[in-house]
């Protein structure tokens, strides 16, 4: 018996229905579609549409988090765990919680604030924000894609590794359409607001796209699971 891949199954048993992906699908389409309306709202003060976009990212965030645990554990409550069984995880300590948040900090966070710190402090770094509508769609889709391919490796599920790499590769193509309409011009009237919004329409086009690939690989992902387990005989579906 593979040991390794009985606990890779075990693992990856949270996504044998495909809600977990469609509760992600959904959160992250409310996500780009928030980042959307923040790149094509109407001209006004820079620091209001900032504020604005940020604070409407913070509460779906929030929010759907929330939301999307509960309705994937009512969903598993009633449809799941009667066709094929509940399986307890392996219960995480608080030393294993603080590895994760350190390792999540230095993996997402940390690139971000020395290139805002290289930006600030290095003149010539500077020269970086008029690209941003750019790297910053790539950047998103490593810092996307990376773990999602990991999370193939851990729980053993193929899909998750092809979703890392069509993911980063993703960010790359919304760049590099960027990077066909052309850099800012740093002296055009207007720029700072007009690298903004294309900052923000080109990540949140890539936030929707991820977000409409998640939920439809969890829609095959429960017909499927569906079919091939049909509800026990003498209880209702």
């Amino acid at each position: 018996m593979d040991i390794d891949a009985a606990v890779k199954r075990g693992r990856g048993y949270l996504f044998v229905d495909g809600f977990a992906e469609m509760a992600a699908g959904v959160v992250f389409a409310l996500l780009g579609g928030v980042l959307l309306l923040g790149g094509l709202m109407p001209a006004e003060p820079l620091l209001s549409r900032i504020l604005a976009t940020g604070t409407g990212v913070l509460i779906v965030k929030a929010a759907g988090f929330v939301a999307a645990a509960l309705a994937i554990w009512w969903f598993k409550d009633r449809f799941t765990y009667p066709r094929t069984g509940y399986v307890r995880q392996k219960r995480i300590s608080v030393s294993q919680l603080f590895v994760l948040a350190r390792n999540a900090f230095l993996v997402l966070a940390l690139p971000l604030l020395v290139l805002g710190a290289a930006m600030a402090f290095v003149p010539a770094m500077r020269g970086a924000l008029f690209s941003i509508p750019i790297w910053a769609p790539a950047l998103l889709g490593g810092v996307w894609g990376i773990p999602c391919y990991w999370l193939g490796e851990w729980t053993g599920l193929r899909r998750f590794r092809l979703f890392g790499i069509g993911i980063l590769f993703a960010g790359v193509a919304v760049g590099a359409v960027q990077l066909l309409v052309g850099v800012p011009n740093a002296l055009a009237s207007g720029f700072p607001a007009q690298a903004l919004s294309r900052t923000l329409v080109a990540m949140g086009s890539l936030t929707v796209l991820c977000g409409a690939a998640f939920a439809l690989s969890g829609l095959v992902t429960f017909l499927h699971y569906r079919r091939e387990n049909p509800m026990p005989s003498g209880r209702e579906s």
